[in-house]
This record gives C-alpha cells, sequence and structure tokens, in this order.
C-alpha cells in the first residue's frame, strides 16, 4: 500500500506498511511497558563492555568491587560502538572508522570493512537471528551516510532501500544522520500488536522525507531479517529542533515498534548538544535527567546509562521502571554501554 498519513503527538508521523497495517492508534500510547532488555537480545545478564579512552573494556556489573573485573580488549585509542551479538559470544564494534568483530574475551579480531577515511563506518547493530550486521557508512564531509547490510554468512554488502521518495543520483536507499548515528535492530511486533517483522530504528537525514527544520526518528520495516530491499519506513517521532531523539535502543520481549524503544533526548543549539535525559518510550518526557546512551539488561532488571560526572563521563547502574523499587549505584568510568546477552538461568 502506497501513501502515507500523519498524526500528532509530538510531530510524530507514522506511514503505512507493505503486508501490515502500520498504523499507529493514540491508544498504543497508553499501553503499559513490557518486560525490558537491551538491544531486543534477551537472556541472562552478563558483562557490559564499554569504551575508555578510545579503548573498549568489559566488566562485571554483579561484582562487589565492578573496578577489579575490568579487562580491557582493544589496543590503540581508536576504538567505539561496542555492540554484543544476540548470543553474546561476539563484540561488533569500530576501529578508526572501519567494522570490526571480536570474540567476547577481545580474542580472534576481524576487520569487515576497509575503506576509512574515504567512507567511515558508524555504529552497528546485530539482527536478532546473529546473522547480519546492519551500520551506517558515510563519505568523507558528508551530512548523511547510507543503511548498509553486513552478511556474516557470505560476506556480502548490501545497503537498504525503500520505495518511498526516491533520490537521484542515490535513488532508493536510506539516508541516515552521519556519525555517531547509533542504530538498533529488533524483531517488532506492528502497530497492530499481532503481526511480527524486522525493524532498524534510526535517525533520519534529511528532505524527504525529514524537513530541515526537525529531527526524525524512523523504523524501518521488513517481514523477513533476511529482507534489505524495498522497506518502508515509519515516522516513529519528529521534533522540531533544537530537540532531538538518539542512541535508541528496543525492549525485547515483544517490542510493539511504535513505542517501546528508549532513546536520548538532546537539545542541540550553536553546535553544541546538551543531554536533557534519557525517554524510556518513544515520544514520552525525560527521565534520569542529564542520562545518555541507555541500555537494558536482558534479564529487563536494570538499566545502564552514562552521565557526566565532573566532565568525565561515568557508566551507572539503575533499576528498571518496572523491576521495583528504585536502586542506582556507580559502576565504572567510560561511555558507550552495551550490556552482554547469556543463555537464559534453568
Amino acid at each position: 500500500m502506497r501513501g502515507h498519513k500523519t498524526g500528532s503527538t509530538r510531530g510524530r508521523a507514522w506511514w503505512w506498511t507493505a503486508g501490515s497495517a502500520v498504523v499507529a492508534a493514540a491508544a498504543l500510547l497508553g499501553i503499559s511497558v513490557p518486560g525490558i532488555a537491551q538491544a531486543a537480545y534477551p537472556g541472562s545478564d552478563g558483562l557490559i563492555a564499554f569504551v575508555r579512552h578510545g579503548n573498549i573494556y568489559t566488566v562485571n556489573p554483579e561484582a562487589a568491587t565492578p573496578s577489579s573485573t575490568v579487562v580491557r580488549l582493544t589496543r590503540g585509542g581508536h576504538d567505539s560502538g561496542p555492540r554484543w551479538s544476540p548470543d553474546g559470544q561476539q563484540l561488533a564494534y569500530l576501529d578508526q572508522g572501519n567494522l570490526w568483530i571480536m570474540n567476547a574475551n577481545g580474542s580472534h579480531k576481524t576487520r569487515v570493512t576497509g575503506q576509512a577515511p574515504a567512507y567511515s563506518d558508524a555504529r552497528p547493530t546485530w539482527s536478532p537471528n546473529g546473522r547480519y550486521l546492519a551500520f551506517v557508512k558515510t563519505r568523507k564531509g558528508a551530512g548523511f551516510g547510507y543503511l548498509t547490510r553486513y552478511d556474516t554468512v557470505t560476506g556480502k554488502f548490501a545497503t537498504f532501500s525503500t520505495p518511498f521518495n526516491s533520490e537521484q543520483p542515490t535513488r532508493r536507499q536510506i539516508k541516515v544522520t552521519a556519525l555517531p548515528a547509533a542504530i538498533a535492530w529488533a524483531w517488532a511486533r506492528d502497530a497492530t500488536g499481532v503481526s511480527s517483522g524486522s525493524f532498524i530504528i534510526f535517525e533520519g537525514a534529511t528532505a524527504p522525507p525529514c524537513p530541515s527544520s526537525s529531527y526524525c526518528l524512523f523504523a524501518l520495516g521488513f517481514a523477513a531479517q533476511s529482507d534489505y530491499r524495498n522497506g518502508f519506513a515509519s515516522g516513529e517521532d519528529q521534533t522540531t529542533k533544537p530537540i532531538r531523539q538518539l542512541d535508541p535502543d528496543w525492549y525485547p520481549n515483544s517490542p510493539l515498534f511504535s513505542v517501546d524503544a528508549l532513546t536520548t533526548q538532546q537539545t542541540c543549539a550553536a553546535g553544541h548538544c546538551t543531554h536533557q535525559g534519557i525517554d524510556i518510550t518513544i515520544g514520552s518526557s525525560p527521565s534520569l535527567p542529564g542520562a545518555y546512551e541507555a541500555v537494558y539488561s536482558p534479564s529487563g532488571a536494570f538499566l545502564a546509562y552514562v552521565k557526566n560526572v565532573r566532565g568525565t563521563p561515568e557508566i551507572y547502574i539503575h533499576s528498571a521502571p518496572t523491576a521495583g523499587p528504585v536502586s542506582r549505584r556507580a559502576l565504572t568510568s567510560g561511555s558507550q554501554p552495551d550490556w552482554q546477552p547469556l543463555p537464559p538461568v534453568t
């Protein structure tokens, strides 16, 4: 079905999708938050990967003294964007603008791309089945990049596309804001709450379809995780500048794609962005003032996020909104946390 309609919840707009009528209703905004965990990869809580001084580390958040469990996985000071695979056995990350994969203990580092600095890759995200890696490929000096997929089985690359808003000379390709442009991939329910599909959430770039006066959050939907051609983009949230939302992360237990993702809300003015806090669901008001880069633990019991303390980024652990009494504790200095999913404890 080709066409679109718009609604107004903080400027949110929705587009219909092929195969499932992705039409958000106001009632969806009032649903209860389901059990939650980071990046749609549920399981038991493992290590937390994070970045400190351009290197990737892990830490055990359950240790009595977490600082004693910090392990450095990379060296050189040019790494960022660690993302755990759904089985918790590998980490995807960026090194000097190229995409790499390594084992959970830092061994067997393998370079996936090698076009930097002519092209730089932004923070990757795994498909829920662990076969594919999506990332944003950006030409040097460009204000936007393209949503790209790497197949870990065949070693081939593909560019995600949509039949809407075709543009020359990059017809059908998905424009995403330039670095850091974090994205997240989930197997989520559509707006009807019945059908499921493969959705990637990202910050869209420029008109069309995002007006130059706004920041736009989109979810690109497909019927299967293997699909990459002719997906249909749904406008998840649209905020008038200087307010923007980025660093999306999905809830894992049957998330509703049009609501069940958290983001960092920023105010960007005069070339400087200030973190306002974490939006627990799409379109909600910020909570945890000043926090950013939040992810949920695979068990759904905790939330990891970053907050600047005297000019230094610090990672904190906080009980999840539905996990009972509120608890909060500092974990370690660093940024860009991502929580390792492990097989559920039986």
